[in-house]
């Protein structure tokens, strides 16, 4: 079938935006490990030719100062073997670099929420959620602990990250707040369908638009963010005790500073700012 296994599964990855795998940073550390060890065994290597060449009588004791004698010392009968491990030491030093490089853009991805790595999880197991994949090796396999086992949780990524801000306001709504209310929105909601129209079979698995819930989270944090300052104005008009304001006028404008913290991503100097003014 066209439609199983590996390509079932990255057809929902793409599908659903579940683009989650392992980084394997022991691996890519042990590998860098490996190849610095090789650098410097290349590097003491060069060290002592280039000290034999150095006391050596005749155009080797020049090699130092004198690039092109240095690289051509093979033509002339010599065994050039201080250009051979310089050559070789600049092949592993790319190869070093490019790993390096590469480890530091994987550092880079964000990593993957555990409420969607639990669901990736169910997804491959579960044949009502449109998954239950029969994988049998040592990476997917249910039966082993697999790449995407708990004890790996904190090295595994996700290739792009749900669209929208990440500030503590949206990542509560989006995570705790809308699941637990995604118990009652699921009776206004009908289940992904699979298979085609007319023979699909209902799964239990729901799709819910990135777009509509970014943009309820959106209008929350502006409701939020215009409330504050507007309910000290509305309070203190109702309050004429100096001591009583001047408390008040604190409380909301801890308030607003918290408000602040907990709807955008501001830096502490722009909250600090804020409030100042």
């Amino acid at each position: 079938m066209e439609n199983a296994g590996y390509q079932k599964l990255s057809r929902f990855m793409v599908d659903e935006q579940y683009a989650i795998f392992r980084k394997f940073r022991l691996l890519a550390n042990r590998d860098l490990l490996y190849l610095q060890a090789e650098l410097a065994h290349l590097e003491a290597e060069f060290a002592d030719v280039s000290d034999r060449d150095r006391k050596t009588e005749g155009e080797q004791e020049l090699y130092d100062a004198n690039w092109y004698l240095l690289s051509t010392s093979k033509n002339r009968e010599n065994d050039g073997q201080q250009w051979e491990k310089a050559l070789e030491i600049r092949t592993k030093l790319r190869e070093y670099y490019d790993c390096a490089s590469r480890y530091a853009a994987m550092l880079n991805t964000p990593q993957a929420r555990k409420r969607d790595i639990t669901m990736l999880k169910n997804w491959i197991s579960r044949p009502d959620l449109g998954g239950g994949i029969p994988f049998s090796g040592d990476d997917l396999s249910p039966v082993r602990k697999n790449v995407y086992d708990d004890t790996f949780a904190d090295d595994i990524m996700i290739l792009k990250d749900r669209d929208g801000e990440s500030d503590p306001f949206t990542r509560i709504f989006a995570g705790p707040v809308f699941h637990g209310l995604e118990k009652l929105l699921r009776y206004m909601k009908k289940p992904v369908q699979l298979g085609p129209e007319g023979q699909a079979a209902e799964t239990n698995l729901f799709h819910y638009s990135d777009a509509h819930l970014l943009g309820t989270i959106d209008i929350l944090s502006t409701v939020i963010a215009s409330m504050a300052p507007l309910a000290s104005i509305v309070i203190l008009y109702f309050v004429h005790n100096l001591g009583y304001r001047l408390a008040i006028l604190c409380a909301c404008t801890l308030v607003f500073s918290l408000c602040l913290t907990l709807v955008t991503k501001a830096r502490r100097i722009e909250i600090f700012a804020c409030t100042a003014a």
